[in-house]
């Protein structure tokens, strides 16, 4: 049987169509920030638990799902991410299979602006997806699974808006930290950002769709120390 940790930062446009994509689990556990109005909605659907935690750390959210989870097997995906019907058939074969065990990583793919970015770091991202649990934490290598993950796109403006999102929470966590902005967060930071996916991660092989990708990779860099520098000046 299977357990399915979705990990959520505000994904209130995403969500719902995550979970739909798998209902094939035997169990759903979403750990990290939602609009309880839209947990209400998916509840009535799909009995869901849910963990809060202000962390953005995928690696300790999926622990602290894992924690409370009740089956052997488990998913971990962020809820901007759905599973296809031929990947969730793939997941449930291993699952079923007695002798199955260790982890299993998924290609990602991503269709931007009506295009499937082929690099721009896509060319050879995979998502760490199915994970047994005695092997969580291990450094046991990752077998690859034949199906991909569908990274979700709805539009330009939710898109740029979760980037938004995660910005603050990174300028938060830092925050926490004490790490305090300089002049070298706000110039390099993004630039290396923009010129390691469309350079070094071929980005420009996508076309203009490339560009605009790097370039909002970078903006939500440089919104990242913009947030950093409000909160230290207790700027709204």
């Amino acid at each position: 049987m299977i357990s399915a940790i979705v990990i959520s930062f505000f994904d209130h446009s995403y969500i719902k169509e995550c979970i739909a994509s798998i209902a094939f689990v035997d169990e759903i556990i979403i750990v990290g920030k939602i609009d309880p109005t839209v947990l209400s909605e998916i509840q009535h659907t799909h009995p869901v638990q849910f963990i809060e935690s202000e962390y953005i750390d995928f690696d300790f959210l999926l622990d602290k799902g894992s924690s409370k989870a009740s089956h052997n097997w488990i998913v971990g995906l962020e809820a901007n991410h759905c599973i296809s019907n031929q990947l969730s058939e793939e997941i449930t074969e291993i699952a079923m299979n007695p002798d199955s065990s260790g982890n299993y990583k998924s290609e990602t793919r991503f269709n931007f602006m009506g295009k499937l970015l082929n690099f721009s770091g896509y060319r050879t991202r995979y998502t760490s997806l199915l994970f047994h649990k005695n092997s969580l934490g291990t450094k046991i290598a990752a077998k690859k699974l034949k199906g991909p993950v569908e990274e979700l796109y709805l539009d330009f403006d939710r898109y740029n808006e979760r980037l938004t999102k995660k910005a603050k929470l990174k300028a938060r966590d830092l925050y926490i930290n004490k790490i305090r902005p300089h002049f070298f967060h706000f110039s390099w930071n993004p630039l290396w950002e923009l010129k390691k996916i469309f350079i070094f991660k071929l980005g420009f092989l996508d076309g203009k769709e490339g560009f605009v990708f790097a370039y909002l990779k970078a903006f939500e860099e440089f919104k990242t120390y913009l947030f950093l520098w409000l909160m230290y000046r207790n700027i709204e």
